[in-house]
């Protein structure tokens, strides 16, 4: 799944992650990133798991934000 970081306390170490069209955003601890550096804002991928709280996102990583080139199709 793809999403992007939206909430995160640093003294607590959890956060939450949102998706596009998704209403409900997904908690996340910051145990289950395998990346270094994230940020609020950050676009990441992860994994959902069905906890007894919930979905919780799982093996976070970042995405690399793509640069994008306009060129003239005329």
């Amino acid at each position: 799944m793809d999403g992007v970081i939206t909430a995160y306390n640093k003294q607590r170490g959890f956060g939450l992650i949102s998706q596009y069209l998704v209403i409900e955003s997904i908690y996340f601890d910051i145990a289950d990133c395998k990346a270094k550096g994230l940020y609020v804002g950050s676009s990441v991928q992860f994994d959902i798991a069905i906890t007894k709280k919930g979905r919780v996102a799982k093996n976070i990583m970042g995405v690399p934000k793509l640069k994008r080139s306009f060129r003239s199709v005329v």
